[in-house]
């Protein structure tokens, strides 16, 4: 164990990140190994990233709330015409 193994593991994880890979295992592997975790790294193939995606029911409730103040600004039909 080498404190330049400590230093490799965020740069590791970042690269991890970047081709899909499960974070914790190249953790592990980038606390043992350092920067030779690189090596192995670029050899394997690249997955999409996993993003999460908001839940239906809170973008339905945040596009609810914001018709609502958009009717609230409306007063004569003329402002709806303008806003089209």
């Amino acid at each position: 164990m080498n404190w330049l193994n400590l230093i490799s593991i965020p740069f590791v994880l970042f690269f991890a990140w970047t081709k899909g890979r499960g974070l914790i295992r190249w953790l592990l592997i980038a606390y043992l190994l350092g920067f030779w975790s690189f090596i192995p790294l670029l050899i394997v193939k690249t997955k999409p990233v996993k993003l999460y995606k908001i839940p239906r029911f809170f973008t339905e409730f945040i596009t609810a709330r914001n018709f609502k103040k958009q009717l609230k600004e409306v007063r004569y039909p003329t402002d709806i015409q303008r806003e089209v």
